[in-house]
């Protein structure tokens, strides 16, 4: 039985809802089989995003990067942020999700945990989401230090038709996001309590 003729036997509100959330679902539906991609250079309006640490970004960075370090959305040791605070972060460094935003990681190559980030704001709904290939030239000025309160609301809707919840371990949650930027398919996170 399809969606629609599911529908029709709804009315009024419920109808609406169930319509609006099968939409949504459709519009979070996985697009590509390679959710992040990588440049070499930032597209004009892009955003950037300097997941180094925040000193060395601070002290120099590409032009008009944000600071955001890798560490406080992967921490080396404990769970990784929750969407809700990760949605609420990113609109300390001014995203909306609806921009097109460039990992910096300040490697020649990028690394597992530039594409873990860059999984994690695709997974959360950023519109376009790639990795910069190469140290780029870096600015004197350094990167901008992220607000205490958000610059903007993070609206993009989630994409969680790419993520599964799930109480088997498939491997460490930072190898499957970087696997997942690279080739597509579902994460698996743990349930959290």
């Amino acid at each position: 039985m399809g969606a629609g003729l599911w529908l029709d036997g709804l009315t009024g509100p419920a109808r609406r809802i169930w319509a609006a959330a099968l939409f949504g679902l459709a519009l979070v539906s996985p697009a590509t089989a390679q959710p992040v991609g990588v440049l070499d250079t930032v597209p004009e309006g892009a955003a950037v995003l300097d997941i180094r640490d925040e000193g060395a970004c601070l002290e120099a960075s590409l032009s008009g990067a944000r600071c955001l370090p890798a560490d406080w959305l992967l921490p080396a040791n404990g769970p990784m942020i929750g969407f809700h605070a990760l949605r609420w972060l990113f609109g300390t460094v001014g995203l909306r999700g609806d921009e097109v935003l460039v990992i910096y990681d300040g490697t020649e190559r990028p690394g597992d945990v530039g594409f873990a980030v860059a999984a994690l704001a695709h997974l959360a709904g950023q519109a376009e989401v790639a990795v910069h290939r190469g140290p780029g030239t870096v600015s004197d000025a350094g990167g901008e230090s992220r607000n205490l309160s958000r610059e903007a609301v993070y609206t993009a809707p989630m994409r969680i038709a790419e993520m599964v919840v799930s109480d088997v371990p498939k491997g460490r949650l930072s190898d499957q996001l970087a696997g997942f930027a690279k080739t597509g398919g579902v994460v698996v996170f743990p349930p959290r309590n």
